[in-house]
């Protein structure tokens, strides 16, 4: 198996990452799978932190 530094990564896959980045609000995550080495997702979660209780 190659080392990653060997591993090119494409422009495009880069811009989509980094808008994902961008798109997390003050809260939240980015998921990004990867099936036989290739990205065939990625997915964007913003979390609402809220202090309601529940009574």
């Amino acid at each position: 198996m190659p080392s990653l530094s060997n591993r090119k990564i494409s422009s495009s896959l880069i811009q989509e990452i980094t808008s994902a980045l961008k798109s997390v609000k003050s809260y939240g995550s980015i998921e990004i799978y990867i099936q036989k080495g290739v990205v065939t997702q990625i997915t964007v979660r913003n979390i609402k932190k809220t202090n309601g209780s529940i009574k």
